[in-house]
């Protein structure tokens, strides 16, 4: 198989008061992390409101608000790889990301069959941590722990390992994250800068091992 486009981890935060603390504490993380320059964080420009809210106070109490019996709010990381966005024209990168974040979010739920969540995401700037130093930007997502149905009620909804994983034939799925996040980063790659970026994915490599956290190793409610 050959080496991954892009990567997104999923994890869940439990509506416990462990869990409340933990994602209490990541909100707060991810809005003032500072950029690899050290440049003063706009908290305005950092978060996309795509109807959980637009920091992290107000992501909190939502994620409150639409908990679920097992689960309080999910996170998840949208990381594109570093030397295929060194392709993509500066100017455009961190929208580059942020749309495919929407997309990966929006159509894992609906290849679901579900509606799509209440959310909400910051991009953040890095380096790598090798010797090349690349730029690395990602996105961190909160997603309710519940989704509003038809009749404008909230539902509980059931994750299965195959939805998330890459292994035991995960990325055969049609609803897999993996599959449908490297499905859309590839169609915006396709878009922006044609592909020739195909050719940089033809060494096979050997699939990352994913970081779950949460009781992946059976379905889990949400």
């Amino acid at each position: 198989m050959s080496k991954p486009t892009i990567i997104p981890n999923w994890h869940y935060q439990k509506p416990s008061k462990g869990g409340y603390r933990s994602l209490q504490k990541l909100l707060k993380y991810v809005s003032y992390r500072e950029n690899p320059d050290h440049r003063p964080v706009d908290l305005s420009d950092r978060w996309t409101d795509c109807g959980l809210g637009a920091g992290w106070k107000a992501v909190y109490e939502a994620a409150g608000e639409q908990a679920g019996p097992y689960v309080l709010a999910h996170h998840l990381v949208i990381a594109p790889a570093p030397d295929l966005m060194a392709l993509v024209p500066e100017s455009i990168r961190a929208e580059v990301v942020r749309e495919v974040t929407e997309r990966t979010i929006e159509n894992w739920h609906v290849a679901r069959g579900l509606n799509i969540p209440d959310y909400s995401y910051v991009l953040h700037d890095r380096d790598t941590d090798d010797d090349y130093g690349l730029q690395m930007l990602h996105t961190h997502v909160f997603v309710a722990g519940t989704i509003e149905n038809s009749l404008g009620e909230r539902e509980s909804h059931m994750t299965h390992r195959g939805q998330v994983c890459t292994d035991r034939g995960g990325l055969n799925r049609e609803d897999n994250l993996h599959r449908i996040a490297r499905q859309e980063f590839e169609l915006v790659l396709d878009r922006t800068i044609g592909q020739e970026w195909r050719r940089t994915r033809e060494i096979e490599q050997p699939e990352p091992e994913l970081s779950i956290t949460g009781g992946i190793e059976h379905d889990i409610e949400f």
